[in-house]
């Protein structure tokens, strides 16, 4: 994730911001935190997910929904997790208008 600019466990303002100027974080100490905080997040059944921005409601459904039959188990799922996700990601970029792929940098 980090490779692509997104650095969930870095000190953030809680928008996007990076609070600590970026030569002072070590990749490898926020990769370990990020992992802990979502085993943690897995051995409760509970994860933070916060609120969309409203445009992106319908392609967060459908990446939810994505992740909720992720972890139902194989029964079938297989085919529907990709289609969902591809679904979700057409919907994201098209609520925020960019062009197909343009969201990738």
């Amino acid at each position: 994730m980090a490779s692509l600019g997104y650095r969930p466990a870095a000190p953030s303002d809680g928008f996007g911001g990076i609070t600590v100027p970026e030569r002072e974080l070590e990749l490898d100490v926020e990769a370990r935190e990020y992992g802990q905080r979502f085993l943690k997040e897995e051995d409760n059944g509970v994860y933070w997910a916060g609120c969309t921005d409203f445009r992106s409601l319908r392609a967060a459904i459908w990446a939810l929904e994505a992740f909720r039959l992720m972890n139902a188990g194989s029964f079938g799922g297989e085919a529907i997790v990709p289609r969902l996700l591809r679904m979700a990601a057409e919907e994201y970029e098209r609520e925020m208008g960019l062009s197909h792929g343009e969201a990738d940098g």
